[in-house]
């Protein structure tokens, strides 16, 4: 008979690891010992022979060689790293052995060096999400509109969920089994705004038109050029330029035959004007008796 194996995809806080050696020692007893660690995929066989104790370390290693022979020295059993820098460890379980014995930094000052990498990590994370998200806030404070504004949310509330990892990492004594839940749901929320972000964007008009008549033998009056769809409610930017022989005026009307913006000139060059759209069909109209060159882009 061959050998049994299951996968997990579990996911853990790095701050609560703790709760991820419990896990494997937990299956370790029930038969189920860990061939492969990783973020979100891990690997076992089946086993009821043996039963082991796991415990974890984080850091980039210069000489694994050394790093396992190191550990090996000490009792443990490398099993496997993962891409982020995790790396798992075993030693057979002596029910004789206190549970001290079972612990892979031998002093506190160990265990605090590996915290501290972990947390100057999360601190320059941190720092590159809140200032990804002040750019974005100025943006939306001089453009606001609904994507970007859910753009600097979800980076404000990346760089508050990291902090506070960072700050229980330095307290990892703890089991906080209520945590992977809230990473869960702090995932699950990421996606969903991120795919938010990426529709929302996606369904933005993003209008531009280009024309240009030298004469014209009889004159226009709401000459329609183009239609367009808004799919949600926001504020929408245009820009405008017109070079006209005559007055001539630029409206974008609704379905309702309403001009919700309208302009009037010969002479008309201005950038990011500002512009609210209900959801709902619209169109570019030009009214002009002379030769006309005008550019637009909405978006």
């Amino acid at each position: 008979m061959g050998m049994k194996y299951k996968t997990t995809h579990k996911a853990y806080a790095a701050w609560n690891y703790r709760q991820e050696i419990e896990d494997l020692n937990r299956a370790s007893e029930q038969g189920w010992q860990l061939v492969r660690g990783g973020c979100f995929y891990s690997r076992f066989v089946k086993n009821p022979d043996v039963r082991y104790r796991y415990q974890m370390d984080w850091g980039k290693v210069e000489d694994m060689g050394r790093y396992i022979e190191t550990f090996r020295e000490q009792g443990w059993e490398y099993v496997s790293s993962t891409f982020n820098g995790w790396h798992f460890f075993r030693k057979f379980y002596d029910p004789a052995l206190k549970e001290e014995d079972y612990e892979i930094f031998t002093d506190r000052e160990s265990l605090q060096t590996m915290t501290r990498r972990w947390s100057r990590v999360v601190m320059v994370l941190s720092a590159v999400l809140l200032a990804a998200a002040v750019i974005t806030g100025i943006q939306e404070f001089r453009a606001p509109n609904i994507p970007r504004l859910l753009q600097t949310l979800i980076l404000l509330a990346a760089c508050v969920f990291l902090l506070r990892g960072g700050l229980l990492m330095r307290s990892s004594d703890t089991v906080r089994r209520g945590d992977n839940r809230l990473l869960h749901v702090f995932l699950l929320f990421l996606i969903v705004g991120w795919t938010g972000v990426m529709a929302l964007l996606i369904l933005r008009p993003d209008l531009a038109v280009n024309s240009r008549a030298d004469e014209l033998t009889e004159p226009y009056v709401e000459n329609r050029m183009m239609d367009f769809r808004v799919y949600y409610p926001d504020r929408y930017y245009l820009d405008l330029e017109i070079k006209a022989d005559a007055p001539m005026v630029f409206s974008i009307v609704n379905e309702a035959g309403e001009a919700v913006y309208s302009v009037t000139g010969t002479d008309v060059e201005e950038e990011d004007i500002r512009v609210k759209l209900k959801r709902g069909r619209y169109w570019i109209a030009i009214s002009c008796e002379e030769g006309y060159e005008f550019r637009c882009w909405l978006n």
